[in-house]
């Protein structure tokens, strides 16, 4: 990807807050076709309000936010097209069977995928002939996924989107989605507490804590960089290492490249455990 091309999604200096509280705090980031970028943080952290501000449902306090070489402000109806969005919540379309819900989602995407529809039916095993209120919650999640992804959207916005799937059904979406991004020249936002499935299909991941950015890398750099330190009581840390977390002689860091005078371990960690290590 270039970095010299219009960002699909970028937040500049973007703060929220709701009753004086801070959900948001002067974040910055964007996104780039072909990125798949995993969201990771606490709840609470400040992962949905995020989305929501990048989807203009939310407005932000302050800062700007731009999709696609837009305001999200004055997003146009042709822009609008172009955004996929998955919540954590199931949705409606009581009433429906699975093929007429998918017969009306159709009918405002001139870009739909027919064969893209019919293989992901295929992969959730979902009957198009039965009654959306009777699906399972993970089926209905799997039917908005398939809502989302049809039109191959060049921006895909999915809160938890597979926390409701079995493990089965999860992999094999998880399997694919990095491939059709790459495919249709996508950018993908997802948030997930399964620490897995940011490892096995994230490109970048964006660590968000109490509202601030934290981190945002590139995978493959952060398993080089981002290490926990076992110190000797006066050892000092170099200028450009960037300090995540301290607890005594163990400093969780950044940017970390060569060994130095007083330094006496350096662990990799894996997401989950530097999730841990971030919060204790």
């Amino acid at each position: 990807m270039e970095m010299n091309e219009t960002p699909t999604l970028a937040f500049t200096q973007v703060s929220k807050s709701f009753d004086g509280q801070s959900a948001l705090k002067s974040l910055s980031l964007s996104l780039y076709p072909g990125m798949v970028v995993g969201l990771l943080g606490q709840n609470g952290a400040g992962k949905s309000t995020l989305m929501r501000c990048a989807l203009g449902i939310m407005e932000p306090t302050s800062g700007e936010v731009n999709v696609l070489g837009s305001s999200v402000k004055e997003l146009s109806a042709k822009l609008k097209m172009q955004i996929g969005y998955v919540p954590q919540q199931p949705f409606g379309y009581e009433g429906f069977s699975v093929a007429k819900a998918l017969d009306l989602h159709r009918s405002f995407y001139p870009e739909w995928d027919m064969a893209l529809e019919t293989e992901w039916l295929q992969r959730f095993d979902l009957d198009a002939k039965q009654q959306v209120q009777r699906l399972s919650v993970g089926q209905r999640q799997s039917l908005a996924l398939i809502m989302a992804m049809s039109y191959r959207p060049k921006l895909l916005i999915l809160d938890e989107p597979v926390a409701s799937l079995d493990p089965i059904a999860r992999r094999k979406f998880m399997a694919d989605l990095f491939d059709l991004a790459i495919e249709s020249g996508s950018c993908v936002l997802f948030s997930s507490h399964i620490t897995s499935d940011l490892e096995r299909v994230a490109s970048h991941l964006a660590l968000i804590k109490k509202g601030e950015l934290v981190m945002f890398k590139e995978i493959d750099e952060l398993r080089e960089q981002v290490k926990l330190l076992c110190l000797e009581d006066k050892a000092q840390l170099p200028d450009d290492l960037n300090v995540l977390n301290r607890q005594g002689n163990k400093v969780l860091v950044d940017n970390y490249r060569q060994s130095f005078d007083g330094l006496v371990a350096a662990e990799p960690l894996n997401l989950e455990q530097l999730f841990m290590e971030l919060h204790t």
